[in-house]
C-alpha cells in the first residue's frame, strides 16, 4: 500500500510540473499574440499611438502641429505615456506599444499568482488568470488601463499585507505605489484603493472606540492618497477651462440583472453578441466550474480572500456604464473578475461531492478551454493583419505631416468582428507624423490636448457619426486627405459644400482614400 501511495504521489508530482511548463507556454502565447499583426485589432490604440508620437515631436520641438496643442502633465496616464515615448525612439510606435503590452500581460499574469500565493488559493486555479486580458479592455484598446492593471494588482497585494501587519515602511511603500498608479490610470487607481480600504475593515474583526482610532490611524495612507487624487482633480478641472463638451452632462446606467452575465462575458469578450459567443459562453461556465469540481470552496471566515470579488459585484450592479465624459466605466473592469474569483477557493471540501470528478479530466477540459480561446484571440489577430494590409499600404504611400479627417462609415472588421476601424486612421498620425480629426486631444485624461481657442469642427461623437460630416460646419477645407471606410458605393454628395470637390487618390477593399481638391 505504501508503494501505491508512493506511486500515485510520484505521479501527482509529475503531473503538476507538466502543467507549470504548459502554464509557461501559454502565457509565452499570450504575450506573442500582440505581434501577429502589424497593428492589434484595438479599437482605441491608434488614438493612444498617435497620443504618444505627437507627445514625443512636441518635446522635441518637432511637431508640426504645436500651435494647436497643449501639453497636460496634470494626466494620469503619465506612466503609459512615459514609457511608450523612449521606446518610440527605438523602433516603431506600435511596436513600442505592443511590447509595452506583451510585458503588461505577463506582468498582470504574475501578479494574479503572487495575489493566489498569498491568500492562499489552490495553485491549479492559476489557469483561470491566462484569459481575461483579452477580454472587453483589450478589444476596446484601453491601451493605458492595461498597462496599469498589473501595478493595481500590486497595490492590492501591498494593501492586504499592510493591513496584516502595519508597519511604517509598509505604509509608506502603499503611498508610493499608490502615487504611481494615480500617475498610470484614474480608475484603476479608485478601484484598487477602495479593495484596499475594505482589505484594511475586513481585519478589524472587533469595534470598539479603541479600535476606531486604531482603524483611522491605520487608515492614514488611504487619507493621502485620497487627498493626492482630489488635488489632482482640481487642479484638473482648471487645466481643462474651455474644453467642456455636452458629453460631460450625460450619465448612462444601462442597469438591470443582466448586468452580471454581461460581466462575465466581458471577461473573455467584447460584447454578448459576438460571433463566437457559442464558444465564450461554454468557455466562462468551465472556469467558474473548475474550482467546484476540484473540490475547492470559500472560506467565508477569511474575509479578505473574498473582498476583491465582492467589491467587483458591486461595482459591475450599481456603477454607470458612462459618467464624466468617460465610457464603459463598469464593464472594463470585467479584466479583474476571473482572477478575484479564483483567490476565494482557499480550501477544500469537507466531504466527497456526490457527483465526483477526477482531477485529471477537470484540468485537462480546463487547459482545453484556454487553448480554445488563445487560439480564437490567435487567429483574429492574424486575419486582421492581412486585412488591414490594404488599407496600410495605402498610408504607407501617402505624404507626411498632413491633416486627415476619418468618416469611418463601415467599422467593423469582418476578421475580428468588432468595431476596430473606427479610429484606425489615426495610424496616420502615428506612423507619418500627421494629424487625424476625431482625435482623442480633446478628452481630459490625454497628455496632449487641443488648445481651447484651436479647436476643431470634429467634436467629441463624431467617431461615431460621420453621416452628420458637414463640409461648412467641421471646416473639411482644413484636412488634405479624407480616410472613407465603407460598404458598396461612397455616400452620395459627401463633400457637398466644398468650393473644389476631393477626389479618390486611392481606393483598396472597403477603403477610399480622398485628397482635398485645387480649383486653380
Amino acid at each position: 500500500m505504501l508503494t501505491a501511495e508512493l506511486g500515485n504521489t510520484r505521479r501527482l508530482a509529475m503531473s503538476e510540473h507538466a502543467y507549470r511548463w504548459i502554464f509557461r507556454l501559454f502565457l509565452t502565447w499570450g504575450a506573442i499574440i500582440f505581434w501577429l499583426a502589424p497593428h492589434p485589432p484595438m479599437i482605441d490604440l491608434p488614438q493612444h499611438a498617435g497620443q504618444v508620437i505627437l507627445f514625443r515631436d512636441m518635446l522635441t520641438g518637432q511637431s508640426s502641429w504645436s500651435e494647436l496643442f497643449r501639453i497636460n502633465w496634470m494626466t494620469p496616464y503619465i506612466i503609459g505615456y512615459g514609457l511608450a515615448v523612449p521606446l518610440s525612439f527605438l523602433m516603431p510606435v506600435a511596436a513600442a506599444l505592443k511590447l509595452l503590452l506583451s510585458i503588461a500581460y505577463v506582468a498582470f499574469v504574475l501578479m494574479c499568482v503572487k495575489l493566489r500565493q498569498h491568500f492562499g488559493a489552490d495553485s491549479r486555479l492559476d489557469w483561470l488568470f491566462l484569459l481575461s486580458f483579452f477580454g472587453f479592455a483589450y478589444k476596446w484598446g484601453f491601451f493605458t488601463f492595461l498597462l496599469a492593471a498589473p501595478i493595481g494588482l500590486w497595490f492590492i497585494l501591498l494593501a492586504d499585507k499592510y493591513a496584516i501587519n502595519r508597519t511604517v515602511s509598509r505604509a509608506v511603500g502603499l503611498i508610493v505605489v499608490g502615487l504611481v498608479l494615480l500617475a498610470s490610470h484614474g480608475l484603476t487607481f479608485l478601484f484598487s484603493i477602495g479593495v484596499g480600504g475594505a482589505l484594511l475593515l475586513a481585519h478589524f474583526h472587533h469595534w470598539s472606540l479603541r479600535h476606531l482610532k486604531t482603524f483611522i490611524k491605520a487608515a492614514a495612507p488611504y487619507a493621502v492618497l485620497l487627498v493626492a487624487c482630489a488635488a489632482y482633480f482640481m487642479v484638473s478641472r482648471q487645466v481643462n477651462t474651455g474644453m467642456e463638451t455636452e458629453l460631460s452632462e450625460i450619465t448612462t446606467w444601462h442597469g438591470g440583472l443582466e448586468r452580471i452575465p454581461k460581466a462575465l462575458i466581458y471577461s473573455l469578450a467584447t460584447n454578448h453578441e459576438d460571433p463566437a459567443l457559442g464558444l465564450f459562453a461554454p468557455a466562462v461556465l468551465i472556469l467558474l466550474a473548475t474550482p467546484w469540481l476540484l473540490g475547492l470552496r470559500i472560506d467565508w471566515k477569511k474575509r479578505s480572500t473574498w473582498v476583491p470579488f465582492a467589491l467587483l459585484m458591486l461595482l459591475f450592479i450599481f456603477v454607470p456604464s458612462f459618467a464624466f465624459g468617460t465610457a464603459f466605466l463598469y464593464q472594463r473592469f470585467a479584466l479583474f473578475l476571473l482572477p478575484a474569483y479564483a483567490w476565494m477557493f482557499t480550501k477544500h471540501a469537507s466531504a466527497p461531492a456526490r457527483l465526483s470528478f477526477r482531477p485529471g479530466l477537470v484540468m485537462a477540459v480546463l487547459v482545453l478551454a484556454c487553448l480554445s480561446i488563445l487560439s480564437l484571440n490567435t487567429v483574429r489577430v492574424w486575419r486582421f493583419g492581412q486585412e488591414t494590409a490594404g488599407i496600410d499600404s495605402i498610408v504607407d504611400n501617402l505624404e507626411p505631416r498632413q491633416r486627415v479627417l476619418s468618416l469611418v462609415f463601415a467599422p467593423n472588421s469582418e476578421a475580428d468582428k468588432n468595431r476596430i476601424y473606427t479610429h484606425y486612421a489615426a495610424w496616420y498620425q502615428a506612423e507619418k507624423q500627421g494629424l487625424v480629426d476625431f482625435n482623442f486631444a480633446w478628452f481630459p485624461p490625454q497628455i496632449v490636448r487641443y488648445r481651447p481657442e484651436r479647436l476643431p469642427g470634429a467634436r467629441p461623437g463624431f467617431e461615431w457619426h460621420p453621416e452628420r460630416f458637414d463640409w461648412v460646419d467641421n471646416r473639411g477645407g482644413d484636412y488634405t486627405y479624407f480616410f472613407v471606410r465603407h460598404d458598396g458605393a461612397v455616400p452620395a454628395n459627401l463633400f457637398r459644400g466644398a468650393s473644389c470637390q476631393p477626389r479618390p487618390l486611392f481606393r483598396k477593399g472597403s477603403w477610399t482614400v480622398f485628397e482635398r481638391g485645387n480649383c486653380s
